[in-house]
């Protein structure tokens, strides 16, 4: 059987890693770039840039049985997948490509996104010379952004501004009022239900005419879905935002020999690394599945614990209930990318 996966993120990486012990399969792993990257960790590159190599691990470190391409995907078909140098037909194909994170903005001067470690490192650099810096969005992402800066740049002047009206908005109430007066105490300037429209010469205006002068902008709103590869498939494979449908063994709708894993997906859940290496788990067990003609498992989606960190050892762990605190979120969050990181080996 002949297996490709398009995309090595925790979804992609975990299936490719957990396949190579099926003599009987045959697994390639096609990404754009040649190792992982533990992207959860990335704000800590801001202020400690060699902490890349700890959250960078080359594929061919941890895949010896996987033949791993390193070329963008132009095209995906029923039966073969297209890159810019090879037509490779499969089996079964497993579609984790994870999600964009665009900047709506036509000015992007001195606009930044944590997208990966090299643009990661980009803030590093600037951030140093910057007085003033703006977080736009206030989820989880722009919330441990600015965690790290009130705790490793404390004479910074910081502005988030957030298109809510708490943070954290889809999580539990405790956990956005904690986060709202760690950042109050800290001297950071909160702008609630209001966005960034446009930057003109570095002056971000807001739609409410807000003008804010800063040096650096980090973006940390909105997400887009994709899947450009696979415009030929028909319209009941996408959400009307462009995610991908699946079926409860995590499927593409309509195919049996596709599936669909990580953030990609159209399943309502928050996008975390944790769903992602569940959705993994049943790709693989499905797989098998099929290779033996056994019944297929399904997905059940749920409450996963969170950590969300505020600088190196502040933070708050959510799971049914809100535990904030210092030290134990820290560690453990520490100790999730360590775990993770190991395994792979």
């Amino acid at each position: 059987m002949k297996v490709i996966i398009v995309g090595g993120g925790f979804c992609g990486a975990l299936v490719a890693k957990k396949l190579e012990k099926f003599k009987n399969i045959s697994t390639t792993l096609i990404d754009k770039k040649s190792y992982f990257e533990y992207q959860p960790s990335l704000p800590k590159v801001i202020y400690k840039p060699s902490y890349i190599s700890k959250i960078r691990k080359q594929y061919s470190t941890f895949l010896k049985n996987t033949n791993i391409i390193v070329e963008p995907i132009t095209k995906v078909s029923k039966n073969y997948i297209e890159t810019t140098k090879s037509k490779i037909s499969y089996d079964i194909l497993v579609v984790s490509t994870g999600i964009e994170y665009p900047v709506f903005l036509k000015n992007k001067k001195n606009v930044h996104i944590l997208k990966n470690g090299y643009e990661t490192l980009e803030i590093s650099k600037k951030i140093k010379n910057s007085s003033h810096v703006l977080i736009v969005g206030g989820g989880v992402i722009g919330t441990e952004v600015a965690g790290e800066i009130v705790e490793k740049f404390p004479n910074k002047k910081l502005t988030i501004i957030h298109s809510k009206n708490k943070f954290l908005n889809r999580l539990p109430i405790d956990s956005s009022e904690y986060v709202l007066n760690y950042f109050i105490k800290n001297g950071v300037e909160i702008i609630f239900e209001d966005k960034v429209i446009e930057n003109k010469k570095g002056v971000f205006i807001t739609k409410k005419g807000r003008e804010i002068s800063a040096d650096l902008c980090i973006w940390c709103a909105g997400i887009k879905y994709n899947p450009y590869f696979m415009k030929n498939f028909s319209n009941i494979c996408f959400s009307k935002r462009n995610a991908m449908n699946v079926n409860d063994y995590l499927q593409l709708k309509g195919f049996k020999n596709i599936f669909i894993g990580g953030d990609i997906t159209s399943i309502i859940e928050e996008k975390t690394a944790r769903k992602s290496e569940l959705h993994a788990k049943i790709i693989v067990n499905n797989i098998k599945n099929m290779l033996h003609k056994k019944p297929l498992v399904a997905y059940r989606t749920g409450t996963s614990p969170m950590v969300i960190s505020l600088g190196d050892w502040r933070g708050i762990i959510i799971y049914k209930y809100v535990f904030p605190g210092l030290f134990i979120p820290g560690i453990l969050k520490w100790l999730i990318q360590w775990w993770f990181i190991r395994n792979l080996k």
